[in-house]
């Protein structure tokens, strides 16, 4: 008991700190989002759930920075997995220059955001950007794109400045899992005749279904809430191209002063993360990738 005791001595300061800005403050959210908090010092009156009504009913720029979301998601999470699978493979295969190109494929991770910003900016700019500048200089000028500064275009340039950013941490992730695999599993597959291709394709990588769940995890909650990149890349931009709903969030909140409004975006973000978070963390839990 006495161990016990102590013990919850210890971990009792974690607790508290979690449970007041963690949970505390998600319930203050909450309660915010049920009012139409506008002036600054100045609480708004209860109106139940009229925010969330007209978040979901009325308001299509919300509806915009939803599916601009969604899209962001698939565009980066459906190119990072595999291209991280890919690129694990790659160093697991013992090629000439493994140390560098270890190195290379892990040195994005290094990067903050705003440096990857700047830089990405830079070289999606219409008219000094490094693409088309390299473009124009060996004569296809005529593949030059305006990137960024174009509503079609503009959230595939804020994905691919994602997809660089964060290749090194799937591929991190796989590379431990496919050197987890035991030797035995390795050499009983080549005493039955695998080749290369085959021993990956039909023995390794089915094994990485934890390393998958645990990249796809991690990968989502990012992008839910992906915010630093697009702010600073595009601000949202053009008109409400590149919207999602963290820059929608900030804005309403911010630069409107609509705390209560802002308060619900928030929640629902929220709870669209539990929703898609809680399968990849039960499956985890459980011990079953099957």
């Amino acid at each position: 008991m006495r161990r016990k005791i102590e013990s919850f001595i210890f971990i009792s300061p974690a607790i508290i700190l979690v449970a007041l800005f963690v949970y505390g403050f998600v319930a203050w959210t909450f309660d915010v989002s049920l009012t139409n908090w506008k002036d600054i010092g100045v609480f708004g009156r209860f109106i139940g759930f009229r925010n969330y009504e007209r978040l979901i009913l009325q308001d299509a720029t919300f509806h915009t920075a939803l599916v601009n979301t969604l899209k962001l998601s698939v565009m980066f999470i459906g190119i990072t997995v595999p291209l991280g699978l890919f690129l694990a493979i790659l160093l697991d295969l013992n090629l000439k220059g493994k140390r560098f190109f270890r190195l290379l494929f892990l040195l994005p991770l290094s990067f903050s955001f705003v440096a990857s910003a700047s830089m990405w900016t830079w070289m999606f700019s219409p008219e000094g950007g490094a693409i088309n500048t390299i473009l124009r200089s060996v004569g296809l000028g005529w593949l030059s794109q305006p990137w960024i500064t174009s509503e079609s275009q503009s959230i595939m340039c804020i994905a691919i400045a994602y997809i660089w950013q964060f290749s090194g941490f799937a591929t991190l992730v796989y590379y431990a899992g496919i050197t987890a695999v035991p030797p035995e599993v390795r050499e009983a597959a080549k005493i039955d005749g695998a080749s290369t291709f085959q021993l990956y394709w039909r023995v390794i990588v089915p094994l990485q279904k934890p390393a998958t769940l645990t990249v796809l995890a991690m990968l989502l909650m990012y992008t839910l809430r992906a915010f630093d990149l697009v702010w600073l890349m595009t601000g949202g931009g053009p008109g409400t191209s590149s919207e999602v709903l963290s820059t929608f969030m900030f804005r309403t909140t911010f630069n409107r002063n609509h705390f209560g409004y802002g308060a619900a975006v928030g929640i629902f973000m929220f709870v669209l993360s539990l929703v898609i978070i809680f399968p990849f963390f039960k499956k985890l839990r459980g011990g079953s990738y099957d």
